[in-house]
């Protein structure tokens, strides 16, 4: 494609700023964990979201669920117990098999880190007229079903074996 192309333009833009709001966030983000009512690092942050997404589980699926090691996660879930945000139980149907879930506590720590992060997003988009709120949740979404979209599609080449479908690459990459 020609440099002086639109399309190139903004895409090179966007992807600018996109990096720019994904580094930006992840440092507000650290910023709300290390609050002494808060006091979480973000692979704890992460493993408590994904132990109350998925309920009940077992370290294995939750090491799959982060992208973390088994090594990696029983450090942190072990934390986590001693801090009395998460419990390990029994399975019912196979009581060798540890699983994990969060506690009270654990619930109440995700709230604190919900609200937080929730003051801190009503105030940055104080900025914004509802039209124009409207208008860029609507473009947030059409760019998230984009990258959910090709994750979608990645993950799916990479389950067929290492066997890539060759039409669906373009020509021009």
């Amino acid at each position: 494609m020609h440099e002086h192309d639109p399309r190139t333009h903004y895409t090179g833009a966007i992807d600018d700023i996109v990096r720019q709001i994904t580094w930006q966030s992840q440092k507000q983000l650290l910023q709300t964990l290390s609050r002494p009512e808060i006091n979480l690092t973000l692979p704890q942050m992460v493993t408590l979201f994904a132990i109350r997404e998925a309920g009940v589980c077992r370290m294995s699926d939750l090491a799959e669920i982060t992208q973390q090691s088994a090594g990696t996660l029983t450090g942190i879930v072990d934390r986590l117990i001693a801090e009395h945000l998460v419990g390990r139980v029994r399975d019912v149907e196979d009581r060798r098999v540890v699983q994990v879930m969060l506690t009270r506590q654990g619930e109440q720590r995700l709230a604190l880190v919900e609200a937080a992060r929730r003051a801190d997003m009503e105030r940055i988009l104080l900025r914004f007229s509802i039209e124009q709120l409207h208008h860029l949740e609507q473009l947030l979404q059409l760019l998230l079903d984009g990258i959910n979209e090709l994750i979608g599609e990645r993950e799916l080449t990479r389950h067929t074996n290492g066997q890539i479908d060759i039409s669906s690459i373009s020509r021009d990459a």
